[in-house]
């Protein structure tokens, strides 16, 4: 009797080991990199369109602006929705003295410094990129 208690014993905590290590083994397997690229259709789901945006040059031309900014999740989206009036005030001055020319020529460097500077104030994620969609300088 003391032998076959003994036996089930031993059953039961070799079950219980097995299905902790499919436990571990699943969660393991199924954690997101934090690091990884989104895919196209995350980007999608994660991104937000901002209005357009009109604003002044130092050589006397205006321009009308409209973005796409990607996040790294829905709560960071959610977050950079609120966040609008300060992305614009960021934008305004950064392009306060900034003259038509470097905005027909570093798209690339004005996108990044938006983005730099909206992350430094991003709570719940952060801003992956920043794209340009629309440009109109006159």
């Amino acid at each position: 009797m003391a032998s076959k208690v003994f036996k089930n014993i031993i059953i039961g905590l070799v079950l219980v080991s097995i299905l902790g290590m499919a436990a571990i083994i699943y969660i393991l397997m199924n954690q997101d990199d934090p690091n990884r690229e989104l895919t196209i259709d995350e980007q999608i789901e994660y991104s937000y369109m901002t209005e357009s945006v009109n604003i002044d040059l130092a050589d006397n031309r205006y321009a009308q602006l409209q973005f796409n900014i990607i996040t790294n999740n829905e709560d960071a989206k959610a977050e950079v929705e609120k966040r609008m009036f300060q992305f614009k005030n960021i934008l305004i001055k950064q392009t306060v003295e900034m003259e038509s020319s470097v905005l027909q020529n570093d798209l690339s460097g004005f996108e990044n410094r938006l983005k730099d500077e909206m992350n430094v104030l991003m709570e719940e994620g952060e801003i992956t990129d920043i794209y340009l969609i629309s440009k109109i300088v006159q």
